[in-house]
């Protein structure tokens, strides 16, 4: 299963996509999420990720994504999103050397809100997300 679209029945006005070709982080941070009160869904797949965002742009704050996964990178995921929406705020989290990253031309197009490196603590994304989407 490439989704977990149970989302949450929270009262937030915030809804977070969560894209991760581990499920299991997946999984992990939309459930972090929904702890944390926000509306949540998760995805292992971009592709279908991407494609359930077409269908409902407006109704998302923030993605969170991981870079590499396979079919379509982060990067390349949040450029076809600013292609749609360019407000939405979008997170890219890697394991991976980000030095080089920020000068690379496709993720400057992308124009990623914000770039972590994992590990992230719950507590440091709790207070990242907090202050990105009270702005």
């Amino acid at each position: 299963m490439s989704s977990n679209r149970e989302s949450s029945l929270s009262s937030s006005p915030h809804s977070v996509m969560v894209i991760d070709d581990e499920m299991e982080l997946a999984t992990m941070f939309k459930t972090f999420l929904i702890k944390e009160g926000y509306d949540a869904i998760s995805f292992s797949d971009p592709i279908v990720a991407f494609e359930y965002f077409k269908e409902t742009s407006d109704r998302h704050s923030l993605i969170i994504t991981d870079m590499r996964m396979p079919g379509l990178s982060g990067v390349e995921l949040a450029k076809k999103v600013r292609g749609i929406n360019k407000k939405i705020k979008i997170f890219l989290i890697t394991a991976f050397d980000i030095a080089d990253l920020e000068n690379n031309s496709d993720f400057k197009e992308a124009n990623i809100d914000r770039l972590i490196q994992k590990p992230v603590r719950f507590s440091e994304l709790r207070e990242m997300i907090n202050n990105m989407l009270k702005k």
